[in-house]
């Protein structure tokens, strides 16, 4: 009993990971996933409208040189980042998604890493 008691909270941990990975999935899927891929290769079915490519994030020189917090900047702020060289037609989705599913897709994003 006691065992099982001590082993609960790193199930709940487990499940609340998962629970989390399955949202910034389904976040992905509805905000990302016609530009940037369902590889993450930056190759979605809107790709080829834009003046910028988006991101490669598959690429491991680009996701070495991006802090997290150079993600979370991104996909708050889109193309009004002033920190980053992004299209400016990529939408800003701070005030469209919270900070939870941007934390999500931060680690989405660094998913793609091959």
């Amino acid at each position: 009993m006691k065992k099982m008691m001590m082993m609960a909270p790193m199930v709940l941990a487990l499940a609340s990971a998962a629970a989390l990975a399955s949202a910034a999935n389904k976040v992905y899927d509805m905000k990302c996933l016609k530009c940037h891929g369902a590889l993450g290769d930056g190759k979605g079915k809107a790709a080829d409208l834009l003046e910028t490519k988006p991101t490669d994030f598959t690429a491991s020189t680009w996701q070495a040189k991006m802090a997290d917090e150079d993600i979370r900047e991104a996909i708050a702020n889109g193309g009004k980042s002033t920190k980053l060289k992004i299209d400016k037609k990529m939408p800003a989705f701070v005030s469209k998604i919270s900070k939870e599913d941007i934390d999500g897709l931060v680690k989405k994003v660094r998913s793609f890493k091959k």
